[in-house]
């Protein structure tokens, strides 16, 4: 990719080259959002690995099939990350596995909703700046129109001012806060782009 004339390749779904990648990826920035307890990257990538739906996200390809980002998607039929044990179990083992997921028992996820929820994107920090968030929400915003989603939604941390300021330049609007995530967490701000 030479500068920011080439805009990357957008592809719904993860190929199998690409998952490692997309999971450690993905594990760096949402960690911990994932898991209530620290894991060492090793470990949370291999979660993440285990756990994904690959057809639940959309990645950003440079020219040579370089992975430069991913967006996980989410809407009636699940997320991104399987919920179950099986990621867990795979990782830890059946009896470690099964007592960590119980604690993901805590979690409080976003309310049901007929949008298309991003549910996070992440852009290796090289390549931040060079418009492949945008691309990854035009492409999420098209795939969402295509399935007869009414709007994009995103949940953002509230103290993540740097996010917030992304998302309402996408023309993301506020909507409300809610309790997300795990018991501690801050509030969340809920955006939604309709479509």
């Amino acid at each position: 990719m030479t500068g920011s004339q080439t805009p990357p390749r957008i592809l719904r779904g993860i190929p199998p080259e690409l998952r490692g990648a997309a999971a450690a990826l993905y594990w760096r920035h949402f960690g911990a959002q994932i898991l209530p307890w620290p894991a060492g990257p090793r470990q949370g990538a291999a979660l993440v690995r285990a756990a994904m739906r690959p057809q639940g996200a959309l990645v950003a390809l440079s020219p040579s099939g370089r992975l430069l980002g991913i967006a996980g998607l989410r809407d009636a039929g699940g997320g991104f990350l399987d919920p179950g044990h099986g990621g867990f179990v795979a990782v830890w083992g059946p009896v470690r596995g099964r007592l960590r997921h119980l604690a993901t028992g805590l979690y409080r996820p976003g309310a049901e909703t007929a949008d298309l929820v991003l549910d996070g994107i992440a852009v290796l920090p090289q390549w931040r700046g060079r418009g492949i968030a945008r691309a990854l929400v035009e492409a999420a915003a098209a795939h969402a129109r295509r399935q007869g989603h009414p709007a994009l939604r995103a949940e953002v941390q509230a103290g993540n001012r740097a996010a917030l300021a992304a998302w309402r330049a996408m023309g993301f609007q506020p909507q409300d806060r809610q309790r997300l995530g795990w018991p501690w967490s801050a509030p969340a701000h809920v955006l939604r782009l309709p479509l």
